[in-house]
């Protein structure tokens, strides 16, 4: 049998491959292998079918002791507010585990997900390895037509671009290959390629595969692909000089729990017991902790006493002053404590950026409660003020205020659309988002406009715009709203295909247009980041390469790391 690398595990790797051609059962295969290592090891698995993990083959044993999250054989239930909690445990321990979202709603798995990924992005230190099956479940290439949806694909992409840097060695799988986020495939350094029957699944293990040196053997890969027995692979690993080789993988060693079950299989008789009582008062009490600093759960107490007032004034009650007081002092502590866990969850650079915006929302929310409880105190509020929302007052922080006037002042003050007075900036920022059609980044959405990405001003705007309902969404993924729409009235949409490109190449600076040509000119060949700046008569040695790049990338008009440099498909569409 041919030897696979060890190394092969220290970075990214992909494996793709149709349903039934033995995928989960590779990847089984390298867990079971860590494990025995005493390697820390999570596993997300979309379908519920990797517990097996805990018994032997045959059952009659114990398998390995990882802890499973949810599911039909679950040691600690969890729901889709639980993310952040476990990503906690399993950031800052070894400990082996499978989250088992099968069987969950769509929304549910998301709304896991975004919050699972970005804590444990934060949080997480020392080496691990994330194996998420099916992974085009969270990192879709289709168009995305949700926030959430697009905060998921975000967080999965910078897991897989940017993990590494954190300890994170990602290993996923797809049936799909086509309709996984090329972003995270390319940020994968090894593939495992298997069978693939679908033009399009073998099309797109082709943009992976065209880097090989050997045209003839990559070639041998694409024909054989359709023809693949069940647990063979194509494994090619070029950061360690390893393949294409044809490898048959081993079997895994565990309970084939992968199979379909039957109504006549007898209940396992081993278990691998593991010890659940640091992990449940651990989970406990960090859910408790988010439960009590969630904001949305402060918007339902706010829904509970408008109810409570609708329902007093219908019956021309007064409610009990006790029960008020009460209410509104669990009411200010629920915010402030909210804004405190938000603030603990950013970076010290952030922070700044982010305070007014908090001290807004704790004032909506002060302004709106006062007013319901003093109804409920003194009888049935007046019918032309009952249900009057306060406006939001944004005002910049003095420490970036000058900053604000300087970058505002290069725009013109204020545009009419639609009979909606907007600030230039508002229009600016929602014309980027009905240009683009889909979520934004905050830098992404300052920069495509104009502003500098620096500015207070930047947040100042996306926070009038959310108050005003006109966007959505947090500083990793912003989208426009219908009203938003309505409110932007007409504007210039991009262009496409070479007229993008001109378009481009005229808006940004000498480098960027460049460095972007050349791309374009190599399109849809890769390039290193020695061999642009070599084609654009650049220094190697110079900074300016590295952070015109990094600006191209801050667009998505370039992907891939400094290796493989590729212009954005989208430039092409």
């Amino acid at each position: 049998m041919t030897r696979i690398p060890l190394e092969i595990l220290d970075q990214h790797v992909a494996v793709l491959g149709k349903t039934r051609s033995g995928k989960s059962s590779v990847m089984r295969w390298f867990v079971e292998g860590l494990l025995d290592k005493g390697k820390p090891v999570c596993v997300i698995d979309p379908k519920g079918d990797w517990w097996g993990l805990k018994s032997s083959a045959d059952g009659k044993s114990a398998g390995y002791p990882v802890v499973i999250f949810g599911g039909e054989h679950a040691d600690v239930p969890i729901n889709a507010h639980s993310g952040g909690p476990v990503a906690e445990l399993v950031a800052t321990g070894n400990r082996p585990c499978i989250i088992d979202l099968g069987g969950w709603m769509v929304g549910e798995r998301t709304r896991f997900f975004i919050d699972f990924a970005s804590m444990l992005f934060r949080h997480s230190r020392g080496l691990r390895w994330l194996v998420i099956d099916e992974v085009h479940n969270f990192a879709p290439q289709a168009k995305v037509h949700d926030v959430d949806s697009g905060k998921m694909v975000h967080w999965a992409n910078r897991l897989a671009s940017e993990g590494l840097g954190k300890g994170i060695q990602l290993m996923a799988a797809s049936q799909r290959p086509q309709k996984v986020h090329k972003d995270l495939v390319t940020s994968c350094e090894t593939l495992i390629a298997m069978r693939v029957t679908h033009p399009l699944d073998r099309q797109a293990m082709k943009k992976w595969i065209d880097g090989c040196d050997d045209p003839t053997k990559g070639e041998e890969v694409l024909t054989s692909l359709a023809s693949m027995p069940r647990g063979t692979g194509w494994v090619w690993s070029p950061e360690i000089g390893f393949g294409p080789t044809k490898v048959a993988f081993q079997r895994f060693r565990t309970y084939d729990s992968f199979r379909p079950a039957k109504a006549t299989d007898a209940r396992l008789l081993g278990w691998a017991s593991v010890d659940l009582d640091e992990v449940k008062v651990k989970l406990d009490a960090v859910v408790k902790e988010v439960q009590a600093n969630d904001p949305k759960l402060l918007r339902q107490k706010i829904a509970d006493l408008e109810r409570q007032m609708r329902e007093a004034a219908a019956r021309g009650m007064v409610a009990d002053p006790k029960a008020i007081e009460t209410a509104r002092r669990e009411g200010e502590d629920a915010a402030w404590a909210g804004i405190a866990h938000w603030l603990r969850s950013l970076d010290a650079q952030a922070v700044a950026a982010v305070v007014q915006d908090a001290t807004d929302r704790a004032r909506t929310a002060a302004e709106r409660i006062g007013p319901l409880l003093d109804a409920l105190r003194h009888g049935p509020p007046r019918k032309e003020a009952a249900y009057a929302t306060p406006q939001v007052r944004h005002q910049p922080p003095q420490a970036v205020a000058p900053q604000a006037r300087r970058v505002a002042s290069s725009h013109p003050p204020q545009a009419q659309v639609k009979g909606e007075t907007l600030p230039a900036a508002d229009r600016a920022f929602l014309t980027v988002l009905a240009q683009q059609g889909r979520a934004l980044t905050r830098n992404q959405i300052a920069i495509f406009a104009g502003y500098s990405s620096k500015s207070g001003h930047v947040d100042n705007t996306l926070g009038a715009l959310r108050t005003r309902g006109f966007a959505v969404g947090g500083r990793d993924a912003i989208a426009i709203t219908d009203a938003g729409r309505s409110a932007l009235g007409s504007f210039d949409p991009l262009p496409r295909g070479e007229a993008l490109r001109d378009y481009w190449f005229r808006k940004l600076d000498k480098a960027a247009s460049a460095f972007l040509r050349a791309l374009c000119e190599s399109y849809p060949a890769t390039m290193t980041r020695d061999q642009l700046a070599d084609r654009t008569s650049y220094s190697r040695e110079s900074g300016h390469v590295d952070n015109t790049l990094s600006a191209l990338r801050s667009r998505d008009l370039v992907t891939g790391g400094r290796h493989e440099i590729r212009a954005s498909d989208d430039l092409f569409g």
